[in-house]
């Protein structure tokens, strides 16, 4: 009996993120192995709750972000939808085999199966929760341009926020017979914060960042320093908010 209390207080600990309050606790405190196919399928149950809430953020936040470009979101929430068909068949295919020294169909073995399926259930959604990480605690700062970019440059939330995933991003590369620009196109996990210098850094760096033109949904900002040939380009598109879509670094 003891032993069927330690295998289900380390379970529990790694569930604990998405069990329900009374469950665990009876789980957690019970030392009769009939209640084992109770309680794996509870915590199955939770992992579910969570897995489903992750996916259905993930899917909220590419049709957020994607919304200045509708047929890029399109294609990356069908990849979405896709890569979670295919694990769910994985998983699916995969518990089994973790009872099969267990008589099919008996308790135990599907205890040991919904456990496997808990276990890689919340694995699954921790690995969402790293797609495109959500920053939906932080608000769009206004419409009117110039105050969107004042609270854009002063703020690393804002900017991993407010920036449309893939980014352009146009460096300039040394090469004969001149120099010439490259596009790069950046995931989340290549971007590096901040983007864009706040108003210390600029003063201390000797700095100018200016709008350069906003015409209806589209406006530039630029980011200089005089007398040298240090310039960068920031472009943004209105949708419910501002967001940079490319970035174009002209200095050498």
């Amino acid at each position: 009996m003891e032993i069927v209390r330690v295998f289900w207080s380390v379970l529990i600990i790694g569930l604990l993120p998405i069990s329900i309050a009374s469950a665990k606790d009876d789980c957690e405190e019970s030392t009769v192995s009939a209640q084992v196919p109770q309680c794996a399928e509870i915590m199955r149950k939770a992992a579910d709750v969570k897995l489903n809430t992750s996916y259905r953020k993930l899917m909220a936040r590419f049709e957020s972000q994607q919304r200045v470009n509708p047929e890029q979101g399109k294609v990356f929430m069908g990849m979405a939808r896709d890569s979670q068909r295919a694990w769910i068949k994985l998983r699916d295919t995969n518990c089994p085999l973790e009872a099969t020294d267990i008589e099919p169909g008996v308790a135990a073995s599907i205890a040991v199966i919904n456990t496997c399926i808990a276990r890689m259930s919340l694995e699954r959604a921790a690995y969402l929760d790293g797609i495109v990480p959500d920053e939906s605690g932080v608000s769009c700062p206004s419409t009117d341009f110039n105050l969107f970019l004042n609270s854009f440059a002063e703020s690393s939330a804002v900017q991993r926020t407010f920036i449309q995933r893939p980014l352009q991003f146009l460096v300039t590369v040394d090469a004969e017979p001149e120099p010439r620009m490259e596009k790069r196109t950046l995931e989340d996990k290549q971007i590096k914060y901040p983007l864009m210098p706040d108003r210390a850094h600029r003063e201390a760096d000797g700095l100018t960042l200016s709008v350069k033109e906003q015409s209806g949904a589209k406006a530039t900002a630029i980011l200089n320093k005089p007398d040298t040939d240090y310039l960068v380009e920031y472009r943004f598109v209105l949708g419910k908010c501002w967001m940079l879509s490319e970035v174009s670094d002209f200095a050498i």
